[in-house]
């Protein structure tokens, strides 16, 4: 564990310790490497519009780039560390990299072991989740319209305040409290917490006891 958060601090560029660890070696058709990590702390730069993806490319243990966007979604940006790659050619450009099918492959596989991580520790967890969630909640939202594949997926992730329960709650949370004949799912939305919970409009709702999303 001591070798990893001191890789994952000279990967980053950080300070915090890494709130995730991914290190695996797929085979098969296509076969890579990947150590990855999850942050604890969110960088000053995270909604930055020139902020690049921090995922390292290699193949075959050659360097190839240090920020390769064609490894992860962007609203998976959060994401440090680096793939290593046997399939890919070492000569390959920067260019090459954009409608490379291995690469697809990759980003594919690397998604979905990053969300089933992410998945995990939110079932296993709460309370860490939640410093999670108040980190990068906001970024994975982009994941919601912006990637209709893996909307199913990312629900499962999506934590909300309401104005029945403390804390962050599930979606399926507030689907399993609610009222007989009720098919909808409310919200309201503010510029902070306080300001959504002095809304006048969820006075008519909490009269007749119904739960509505912050």
């Amino acid at each position: 564990e001591e070798q990893y958060r001191d890789f994952y601090r000279h990967v980053a560029h950080a300070f915090d310790e890494p709130w995730g660890t991914l290190h695996f070696k797929a085979e098969g058709k296509i076969e890579y490497t990947g150590l990855v990590f999850i942050p604890t702390a969110k960088p000053f730069d995270l909604f930055h519009p020139d902020r690049k993806q921090s995922l390292k490319l290699y193949v075959k243990r050659v360097f190839i780039t240090d920020h390769c966007e064609e490894l992860l979604p962007h609203w998976l940006r959060f994401v440090k560390g680096l793939v290593d790659s046997e399939d890919l050619p070492l000569n390959i450009s920067r260019e090459m990299l954009q409608h490379n099918p291995v690469l697809a492959k990759i980003r594919a596989g690397l998604t979905k072991r990053v969300l089933a991580e992410l998945k995990k520790k939110s079932e296993g967890d709460a309370d860490s989740y939640a410093g999670f969630w108040d980190a990068f909640g906001a970024v994975l939202k982009e994941g919601l319209y912006e990637d209709a594949e893996q909307r199913d997926a990312l629900l499962h992730l999506v934590r909300c305040r309401s104005t029945t329960q403390d804390g962050l709650i599930t979606l399926a949370d507030y689907v399993g409290r609610m009222k007989p004949g009720q098919e909808a799912i409310y919200y309201i939305t503010a510029d902070d917490l306080d300001m959504a919970k002095r809304r006048p409009q969820l006075e008519g709702f909490a009269a007749r006891g119904i739960e509505v999303l912050l």
